[in-house]
């Protein structure tokens, strides 16, 4: 799970050409939507995410049960001096 201090930053999986509902849906509840494609890309505090999703196992709630499929989120990169 990524976290940039309070931050936490995941792709989103929507339903079968359901991207714009689900981001919608997301920003409603306090999402920042930074790209939709294929996934959405969004962020928001952890506080935001434990209201939504129940972290730490980020299951998908009612209100969103029928736009988004899956939660993944996003790893730190492992830096490695060279």
């Amino acid at each position: 799970m990524a976290a940039e201090g309070d931050i936490l930053s995941a792709e989103v999986e929507a339903a079968p050409g359901r991207q714009r509902q689900a981001a919608d849906a997301l920003t409603r509840l306090g999402f920042k939507v930074l790209h939709i494609g294929t996934t959405i890309s969004v962020s928001a505090p952890r506080q935001v995410w434990d209201q939504a999703f129940g972290l730490p196992r980020a299951e998908v709630p009612g209100e969103l049960g029928e736009l988004v499929t899956g939660v993944h989120f996003q790893e730190p990169p492992d830096f490695h001096p060279l």
